[in-house]
């Protein structure tokens, strides 16, 4: 059931190769794309192809499946879980998106900027992607229809960070760039070209932009085909990588939901060198445009995605029901305060950094002035404050109210 890559086929039986090329490409499951891949420096080009395979028929059923256990959990989970749950992930796929491509971002400076805390001046290279990875959680509509919408997409998404790194890195051409661009490996060595002149560039992304919004293929599958011609074509000078897996996730938030939306860039820099090899394998020659084993490893990463999602899910409820279960014991005085204590116990085991004054508020639909009272009527070492920046958070010290 395992699909082999051409490439490898090449060098375990060169002829049986050849014959397998021809009946995959030929095949009538096999879908054809109006692109031809080439491999750095050498001169044949392929057309793409993918070939639909009862592995791939198998991942979607495992992922729409998993989608299917995935959502009672999100929709019965309480709200400020769900909070500190999203906006921990959300700071992972920020950071993570900047780190695979080599820039450097501390999740205190991305904090800052969500929490509009810091000067625009001073997070201006952050500000603009930060606001896009908003529209996602707020489930507002981007444009990708055409070239001219990704563009300018483009510009109020990373360019300003881009510019901030390399101010030759601006966009020169109609819609992209007008200049060869290459891609590099660690050690310097160029490995890729992206596609030029921009008017090659427009056409090929142009049939890019129709396959990621073409319905008669399955969504999941044409996320997958987008993701890697985009990095294949490569339209801009920088902020490439960036952009390809926004866009990923925000067409998975659209078939999938959000939190799957932003976990994709911090499992993929977990899985970095997989990542990067998965393109150049699929760019090889001997792999003559055969798309397939790269939606397969994307289709597997997002699987991953909601496996190790459900299952932090299900661990941290559990914790919180049974912690739950232990307030019930506590001599806390009243019904607020057992509200209280129960928003901070949340706040304190989903990875989050404390909860609001706001969240408290808007939770328990009391008053600033009856939430701030109860607060300051706790034992001081049953709450932690985050007083650091504002606005101030608030956390339940676990150790002190469960272990003494």
């Amino acid at each position: 059931m395992n699909y082999t890559p051409l490439k490898n086929l090449y060098y375990q039986n060169p002829e049986k190769w050849e014959s397998m090329y021809n009946r995959r490409f030929d095949a009538p499951h096999t879908r054809h794309f109006p692109i031809n891949i080439r491999q750095y420096n050498h001169p044949h080009a392929f057309p793409a192809f993918l070939c639909y395979t009862e592995e791939m028929t198998l991942l979607l059923q495992s992922v729409y499946r998993k989608q299917l256990v995935l959502l009672p959990i999100l929709h019965n989970a309480p709200s400020v879980m769900l909070s500190q749950f999203t906006r921990a992930c959300l700071l992972d796929e920020i950071q993570s998106t900047n780190e695979i491509e080599g820039v450097r971002s501390t999740k205190s400076e991305i904090r800052a900027v969500l929490d509009r805390t810091r000067r625009a001046s001073d997070s201006l290279h952050l500000q603009s992607v930060v606001d896009k990875y908003r529209k996602i959680l707020s489930a507002e509509q981007i444009d990708f229809s055409d070239c001219a919408s990704l563009s300018l997409f483009y510009r109020h998404f990373v360019l300003d960070e881009v510019v901030s790194e390399n101010e030759f890195s601006r966009p020169d051409g109609q819609l992209f760039r007008k200049e060869p661009v290459d891609i590099q490996s660690a050690v310097q060595k160029t490995i890729h070209r992206g596609l030029w002149p921009e008017s090659e560039i427009i056409s090929a992304m142009n049939s890019a932009l129709h396959i990621l919004n073409d319905e008669e293929i399955p969504c999941l599958i044409r996320i997958a085909v987008f993701h890697y011609l985009f990095g294949y074509i490569h339209p801009f000078y920088d902020g490439n990588g960036r952009t390809g897996r926004f866009i990923a996730s925000y067409y998975l938030s659209r078939e999938f939901n959000r939190i799957i939306a932003v976990k994709l860039s911090s499992l993929i820099n977990k899985n970095k060198s997989p990542y990067y090899e998965i393109f150049q394998n699929t760019n090889n020659e001997y792999n003559r445009g055969d798309l397939t084993p790269f939606v397969l490893w994307f289709m597997k990463i997002v699987e991953r995605s909601f496996s190790e999602t459900t299952s932090t899910l299900q661990r941290k409820i559990q914790q919180l029901q049974n912690y739950s279960v232990r307030l019930d014991s506590l001599p806390l005085g009243d019904p607020l305060t057992r509200e209280l204590y129960f928003i901070l116990l949340q706040a304190s085991l989903f990875e989050g950094e404390g909860a609001t004054m706001k969240d408290l508020t808007d939770t328990t639909e009391k008053t600033y002035i009856t939430v701030k009272t109860r607060l300051r009527e706790m034992p001081a070492d049953h709450l932690w404050i985050i007083n650091d920046r504002k606005p101030f958070r608030y956390k339940l010290n676990v150790r002190k109210v469960f272990h003494g």
